[in-house]
């Protein structure tokens, strides 16, 4: 049984291809203890907060290389996830953006892992589903983290989002009964 568009089977790795990835992960996590080390002797500017950034993106960039090897739509999910929180740090880093103001690219991130796991998915619209899902609840809380509105608005625009998200999902579950079922 196929579940969210992804393959049963996962071929596994072989020899050549393990090691390639396991280099490439040494690689990206020996480049982030330097810079992080380099941040925290005061080389590279930001100190400490240098550190969450670049250890997501190392581990994010290595497991999307290892993906990418296997042709594994599930890694290349988490590695989208991984990589859509590297990036909220990394803004939040380098611009006067607060975790205040960029939470909603949290509540995006599994929407922003179904971009990166199309690629391999076999079925491809549970992972179109996924985007609109999350990239619709994440603009409905950009709404008060921008300040565009109030939390009572977002909470009413929340409220009849699940509505329409439970409604959507029963209707489609309704619609796609198994062809031997009466009812």
């Amino acid at each position: 049984m196929k579940t969210a568009g992804m393959s049963d089977a996962v071929l596994p790795l072989t020899k050549k291809q393990k090691a390639i990835s396991n280099v490439v992960m040494g690689v990206l996590f020996l480049a982030a203890g330097v810079i992080i080390v380099l941040a925290s002797v005061g080389v590279i500017p930001g100190g400490a907060v240098v550190a969450a950034p670049t250890v997501l993106f190392a581990f994010g960039l290595s497991v999307l290389f290892s993906a990418v090897v296997a042709k594994n739509a599930l890694s290349m999910w988490f590695a989208g996830v991984v990589l859509a929180c590297g990036a909220t740090s990394l803004v939040e880093m380098v611009s006067p953006a607060t975790y205040g103001n960029l939470f909603p690219i949290y509540i995006a991130a599994p929407g922003v892992g179904c971009v990166f796991a199309i690629v391999f998915a076999e079925a491809k619209m549970p992972q179109i589903k996924g985007i609109v899902f999350f990239g619709v609840l994440a603009g409905i809380f950009s709404l008060a983290s921008s300040g565009l509105c109030g939390w009572g608005l977002t909470g009413g625009l929340l409220a009849a989002f699940a509505g329409v998200a439970v409604l959507f999902f029963a209707v489609e579950g309704y619609l796609r009964r198994d062809k031997t079922e009466d009812a």
